[in-house]
């Protein structure tokens, strides 16, 4: 029986994030630039145990801890492909990374369960990993190559850029966040004029060499504000006690700020006792890169 496998699935930030348009099957179209963070699950995958999964950690609540949970579908959606049985597995997800904040933990534990699956079943190609990412959720796909990457598409089309350097990232985490909240965003910025692509054009052009707060695009900051309660007045309180611009987390709730490493914990102390909370962190490179 083969040994236990885990390795970590990170955060993410979006550094850009536009909104094209709606397409035909209903979902949108997007231009965006997104990092991975060290902030990171653990995932482990065991094949002596009693199929299942276990949610531990810290943010564990909210965690769905059933079949519903992307990382049980992905592993199951990869065996349907190759024709093994990826109901027949023990997953331990170790959460410490807010569920539904905007930071993609969930399809992170499903990219890392399936390039943890790619290790045990050898027969398995690249292109059946993307296919099972893309089958579970659009975001999957970049969980599969990370580091700092483009996507398009709905998110599923990727393609790796050079690592920036290293960031120190500070992110502030509400306490609540909306049912449905992506749809109802994505819903929201339907009413408004959509992005052209021209920002995440730009960056990858000419990505700067050092990332400010101020540098970060997310169109949906445009209508986050005012649907998540509170969101707006924690935004304010933050950006006025730290003096620099803070930014949504991909379709939020989760605010955070980007800089130099050195001046992270600093920007972090100002932040406590806020109605949120405070995790510090860094970006850093993909895990799965040769």
């Amino acid at each position: 029986m083969p040994e236990p496998l885990t390795a970590p699935a990170p955060a993410k930030i979006n550094l850009v994030l536009e909104v094209l348009g709606k397409r035909e099957d209903g979902y949108h179209d997007i231009a965006t630039v997104i990092q991975t963070l060290e902030l990171a699950d653990v995932v482990t995958l065991n094949f002596d145990c009693e199929p299942g999964l276990t949610v531990t950690g810290r943010f564990a609540s909210g965690t769905p801890a059933d079949a519903g949970n992307l990382v049980t579908r992905a592993a199951n959606e990869l065996g349907r492909i190759v024709g093994r049985d990826g109901g027949s597995l023990h997953i331990t997800l170790d959460k410490r990374i807010p569920a539904a904040g905007g930071l993609g933990g969930g399809a992170s534990d499903a990219g890392t369960i399936l390039r943890l699956l790619h290790r045990a079943w050898h027969e398995v190609t690249d292109g059946q990993l993307l296919e099972s990412g893309i089958a579970v959720g659009s975001d999957v796909a970049f969980f599969l190559i990370g580091g700092t990457a483009r996507a398009t598409g709905r998110g599923e089309r990727v393609q790796s850029l050079p690592d920036i350097v290293e960031h120190g990232v500070v992110l502030f985490v509400p306490p609540d966040t909306l049912e449905r909240k992506t749809a109802r965003l994505f819903a929201a910025l339907d009413e408004l004029p959509f992005d052209d692509g021209s920002v995440a054009g730009a960056f990858v052009a000419n990505p700067p060499e050092r990332l400010s707060s101020a540098d970060i695009f997310n169109a949906f900051e445009r209508v986050a504000f005012d649907m998540f309660p509170g969101l707006a007045t924690l935004w304010e309180d933050l950006e006025n006690r730290i003096g620099e611009p803070i930014r949504l987390a991909g379709a939020g709730p989760t605010l955070f700020w980007i800089g130099p490493p050195g001046e992270a914990a600093s920007v972090a102390a100002r932040a406590q006792g806020l109605p949120c909370t405070v995790i510090e962190t860094r970006t850093s490179p993909s895990l799965w890169r040769p």
